[in-house]
């Protein structure tokens, strides 16, 4: 992917609206944004008659959205849709994520400068989609980029050690600088709380899916929904 798409779920009535200045937007320039407006119509309500009313405010909100992303640089696109919550809107986000040909989902918290990372790795499988989308990141306001990797045991932790080195090597190659990437292996017995208590000393967290829906109404897997719940950093999913 030469400039990785990003897909922005923005949930109404009440989204999480993002305040972006001129700081916290400058890493959002390597990236063409997708906004994908989701109205919840309560049960019982026509959808016909809520999107009458309340399309004009749904789409002031984003439009704002756009043109701060915009203002960053980032190539901007706005979706609009009225439905009822669950396993519908699950699906339809699925599909605009496809549609949109997405490389990755942003999820929760407030976006801020992007400049300290956390990027959890059990294995090196995404190793090529992680690359590239770390890539559209503006390497020159990235001071930490830490590789972190939850070892079972002691016995695994020169494999896990091992392979953060190699996608070190990778990412230095690519262009970001020696001091900026780290690389840190931790022995726990519960890798989601490890990964957890991480992420609260960064600022965005970037994770692979993991393919697991706990059920038809979620739309990222269970490892993300699982973080969600413990931490307020917003979360990157790269998409399978």
């Amino acid at each position: 992917m030469s400039r990785p798409t990003l897909l922005v779920p923005v949930v109404f009535p009440d989204p999480d609206v993002y305040s972006l200045d001129h700081e916290n937007i400058v890493g959002l320039s390597g990236f063409d944004v997708v906004l994908f407006g989701y109205w919840e119509v309560p049960e019982g309500a026509d959808r016909e008659t809520v999107r009458a009313s309340r399309a004009p405010e749904a789409q002031s909100v984003l439009y704002e959205l756009a043109a701060a992303f915009s203002r960053g640089g980032a190539s901007t696109s706005v979706r609009l849709f009225f439905g009822q919550s669950g396993a519908a809107e699950a699906k339809l986000q699925d599909r605009i994520a496809d549609e949109s040909d997405a490389d990755a989902v942003l999820m929760g918290g407030n976006i801020t400068k992007w400049a300290n990372v956390l990027v959890p790795l059990r294995d090196d499988r995404r190793r090529s989609d992680l690359l590239a989308f770390l890539g559209g990141l503006n390497r020159h306001s990235v001071f930490t980029l830490e590789l972190y990797h939850v070892a079972p045991d002691q016995a695994a932790v020169a494999a896990g050690e091992a392979m953060l080195e190699s996608v070190r090597a990778d990412l230095v190659e690519a262009g970001f600088a020696e001091d900026v990437v780290d690389a840190t292996v931790d022995v726990r017995g519960d890798a989601g709380v490890a990964v957890a208590e991480r992420a609260q000393r960064h600022n965005l967290v970037v994770m692979g899916e993991t393919g697991e829906h706990p059920s038809e109404s979620a739309f990222l897997g269970s490892v993300y929904r699982r973080l969600a719940d413990r931490v307020d950093v917003p979360v990157v999913v790269l998409r399978d």
